[in-house]
């Protein structure tokens, strides 16, 4: 789980290069997967963070 939210973080802070002076939309809740792991989290863009709000295992 670690590492995919490693992987989330690096790629929003790619994606949202103005970080806290970011004025746009919040992109809301997502979810990403790799293999039986879902993660499902949402983007805080000012905070310069991801917050991961379920864990869920398939198997």
């Amino acid at each position: 789980m670690d590492q995919l939210a490693t992987e989330i973080a690096v790629r929003d802070s790619m994606v949202f290069l103005d970080g806290a002076s970011y004025m746009g939309r919040s992109p809301g809740l997502r979810s990403e997967s790799r293999g039986r792991l879902m993660l499902t989290y949402l983007t805080d863009v000012r905070g310069e963070r991801i917050v991961v709000v379920q864990v869920s295992w398939y198997g």
